[in-house]
């Protein structure tokens, strides 16, 4: 019986040691006095969370990651945008995923109507969402899909749209493929 209380006590005296080396977030161990040189919250003023917030995911508003392949040639996205437009006889959020940022002049014409990307003087995805279905196309390539899934970790709140896609491109043999995920702020 006083071996099994010896490792108890032993084992609590170790829990107890344990918990207090840990440093709280003003810097306090709890072997020594506070040390009042330093803030009480682990709050920087300078990190880009005291200009935009960020995200869970790691991205904020305007930024996509990830690529698609479109027969043969792999794109990198950077870029996400996203507005209302009339696309299939119906008004949908359309997101506009791309490799390099389109003109702020150009990006209201972009959500509406797509010249640049149709023009091919834009790579990237176009997604067309609505309440029952999702449609993507890959410029260049002007390949198609159409689903009645939605993407996944799909969000809309406060104009601002998120979401995650992926397709290993088995449907096309590999030669359309996707992975991204993006945040972008619905414009006006």
């Amino acid at each position: 019986m006083a071996r099994l209380l010896f490792c108890f006590l032993l084992f609590t005296d170790a829990f107890s040691a344990c918990s207090f080396s840990k440093s709280s977030p003003s810097g306090n161990t709890g072997n020594s006095a506070p040390n009042n040189n330093q803030p009480a919250t682990a709050k920087s003023t300078t990190t880009p969370a005291a200009t935009a917030p960020v995200q869970s995911d790691g991205l904020q508003p305007g930024q996509a990651s990830g690529s698609y392949t479109a027969k043969g040639q792999k794109v990198e996205l950077k870029y996400a945008y996203a507005g209302r437009a009339v696309r299939f006889g119906a008004e949908s959020l359309v997101v506009l995923l791309t490799e390099t940022p389109i003109p702020p002049d150009a990006v209201a014409e972009e959500i509406k109507s797509t010249p640049l990307l149709e023009g091919e003087k834009l790579r990237g995805l176009e997604y067309v969402i609505d309440e029952n279905s999702m449609w993507v196309r890959f410029h260049p390539g002007q390949y198609q899909e159409s689903t009645s899934n939605k993407l996944k970790d799909y969000k809309v709140e406060s104009d601002v749209v998120r979401g995650f896609d992926d397709n290993d491109g088995s449907l096309t043999d590999g030669k359309y493929s996707r992975s991204v995920k993006f945040v972008a702020t619905i414009g006006k």
